[in-house]
């Protein structure tokens, strides 16, 4: 019994190999070899089957003699075997699918680092700064887009370069140098410096360390001169505003002075015959007030405080009109040339303050010019667009009118250039001039919303371009006509309110002396109750504008609730700014501005009387 046991041990042993063989196949997946090895065992077997049941058929006994023996020994061994290989097999092909999930991982791993690398890279380049890393002899390593375009290369083109070639044109390190004080510190710096073509850059640094020392740094550089350029604007404009402030502040005492220096003076003269040899004194104080009178008005006109009468008008007509003036302020030493448009050039402009800011040139070119030479007017229309705002600073993109006004004088150097509109900077000598020509000038076309920008270099004149917004419409013609003669006079009663005593005094006499009653208030409330006791008789209100207690302004708003249709006539010696506050400006309330000639009020007195 036992010999059969082991002769179907043996068997059961073989057949599990061939069966093993073959699970090798999925295993390692060499078919062909794995297949021919279990096809040898299973033919082992079926020779042992048969040999078996041929001693059974034969009735012969089953031994298990040294041949089965050895085939049992066999057996094992080539199950053993098979096992081991698969195990083997089984280990290389986890060791593969280990290594293919690692080589997966990495991949995966290499696209996410390259995609946020491509990100990162794409913020970088996005930033319009100079980005550079930068090497300790001062190479670049990496630079971003904003680097390079801002020198019309490729990034690529950049490294291996050096940063002070690049930007400042220079064989050596620049100083100070925030690049090499971070390699010397190991700490942020920065610094801001000028590059060869002007433009200003703010420079900081950020040092990479390794071990305790700076391997490279990364500099970030910021183009600031725009920045610059309308922080500079900015202060020129604060800088205007406070004279505008105080030029406002005083313009009201003064102009309160000069009214009766002017007024007492032109009675004076009236009074004065022709011969008398004081009539040419009186005629000097009065030329004297009346250039004080101007500089007021040049202050005002400076601080953009001077009311403007704005209307469509041809430049070239402008140009045209004061053209013979010009000619006696620049003297016959000097050659006047024009060169207008062949085109009406219409701008929405005061013509009066126009005429001013070519007054005050051509007298800037005369005294540029001591020897004589060439003075110019030119005129054109030409178009703004962004590029031309982005390069100068100023500016809106559309159609303007340019008006260039040049000399071939002694020109300006860079100092004297950025400071030419300032108010009271001047080059002349003491007593020469005030330092408001070129302010005034500046003033007036800003309250334009005009621009203007001089180009100059010693020795080669100057060149002052003034661009002013052309409107469409058509210029109305001036109809009104020229007064001549002396001024007309009256009987009827006027209510004159004034605080200043000595105005007050002056006003009584000239309107006296042209046959009218006159009736005083010393301030808006006495106003109110003089015309309460008189309303019966007054014609026409004569007011200051600001007084105590009471403004003529509030003085008026009562009276009308007592008489709708009374005339009224205001005087001010304030600037715009202030008549815009008491809601004069534009209101359609007639107003004379201080200081005012006994004949220009007179004039505007039966004019308001003759409605």
């Amino acid at each position: 019994m036992i010999p059969v046991i082991l002769f179907l041990l043996s068997i059961g042993l073989q057949l599990t190999a061939a069966l093993f063989a073959l699970l090798l196949i999925r295993t390692t997946g060499r078919k062909l070899a794995w297949i021919f090895l279990s096809m040898a065992m299973v033919l082992m077997i079926w020779r042992r089957v048969v040999s078996f049941v041929s001693l059974l058929a034969a009735g012969k006994a089953i031994t298990f003699e040294l041949p089965e023996l050895i085939a049992l020994i066999i057996s094992c061994l080539m199950l053993a075997g098979v096992l081991r290989i698969g195990v083997y097999f089984r280990s290389i092909r986890t060791a593969e699918e280990d290594r293919q999930k690692a080589e997966e991982d990495l991949r995966k791993s290499d696209a996410k680092f390259r995609q946020i690398s491509g990100q990162f890279h794409a913020l970088l380049d996005a930033i319009p700064d100079n980005l550079t890393l930068q090497s300790p002899d001062l190479k670049v390593l990496w630079a971003n887009n904003g680097a390079a375009d801002g020198l019309n290369k490729k990034p690529e083109d950049l490294v291996g370069a050096y940063c002070y070639t690049l930007w400042h044109n220079r064989t050596e390190p620049c100083h100070p140098c925030p690049v090499l004080k971070s390699f010397s510190t190991g700490k942020p710096a920065s610094e801001t410096v000028t590059t060869p073509d002007g433009r200003i850059w703010e420079l900081r640094t950020a040092p990479i360390q390794e071990s305790g020392r700076v391997i490279n740094v990364i500099e970030v550089g910021r183009d600031i001169s725009e920045h610059r350029k309308l922080e500079a604007q900015y202060l020129q404009a604060q800088k205007m505003e406070a004279i505008g402030q105080l030029a406002g502040g005083v313009a009201h005492d003064f102009n309160n002075i000069l009214t009766a220096v002017i007024g007492y003076g032109h009675l004076a003269l009236m009074q004065t015959a022709k011969d008398d040899p004081q009539r040419v004194n009186i005629e000097n104080m009065l030329e004297g007030a009346e250039r004080a009178a101007r500089l007021t008005q040049d202050l005002l006109l400076f601080s953009r405080k001077q009311a403007s009468e704005l209307k469509p008008v041809d430049l070239n007509t402008v140009v045209s009109q004061v053209e013979k003036f010009l000619k006696k302020v620049i003297g016959e030493d000097i050659e006047f040339q024009t060169n207008l448009k062949d085109r009406p050039i219409t701008v929405l402009a005061d013509p009066h303050q126009l005429e001013q800011v070519l007054m005050n040139l051509a007298t800037n070119a005369r005294d540029a010019m001591p020897k004589g030479g060439v003075f110019t007017v030119q005129t054109e229309q030409i178009n703004l667009n962004e590029d031309f705002t982005a390069v100068h600073g100023f500016g809106r993109p559309g159609r303007y009118a340019m008006m260039t006004v040049s000399d071939t004088g002694t020109g300006m150097d860079k100092e004297m250039r950025q400071h030419i509109f300032e108010p009271f900077f001047t080059t002349k000598e003491v007593g020469k001039g005030t330092g408001l020509g070129l302010a005034v000038v500046y003033g007036i076309l800003r309250q334009h919303g005009g621009y203007i920008n001089v180009y100059s270099e010693p020795g080669k004149g100057a060149t002052f371009k003034i661009y002013l917004p052309a409107i469409a419409s058509e210029v109305k013609e001036d109809k009104k006509a020229h007064e001549e003669g002396p001024p007309a006079g009256g009987s009827e009663t006027i209510l004159v309110a004034e605080d200043d005593e000595s105005l007050r005094k002056l006003y009584r006499i000239v309107l006296k002396r042209f046959g009218y009653t006159i009736i005083e208030a010393v301030d808006g409330e006495d106003a109110v109750r003089k015309f309460t006791e008189n309303k019966e008789s007054i014609h026409l209100l004569l007011f200051d504008l600001i007084m105590p207690k009471m403004s003529g302004k509030e003085a008026h708003d009562e009276i009308i609730k007592m008489n709708p249709g009374i005339k009224a006539l205001f005087m001010s010696g304030y600037s715009a700014d202030i008549l815009q506050r008491e809601k004069l400006a534009g209101s359609g309330i007639d107003l004379v501005l201080k200081p005012a000639t006994p004949d220009t009020l007179l004039r505007k007195v039966r004019e308001m009387l003759d409605r």
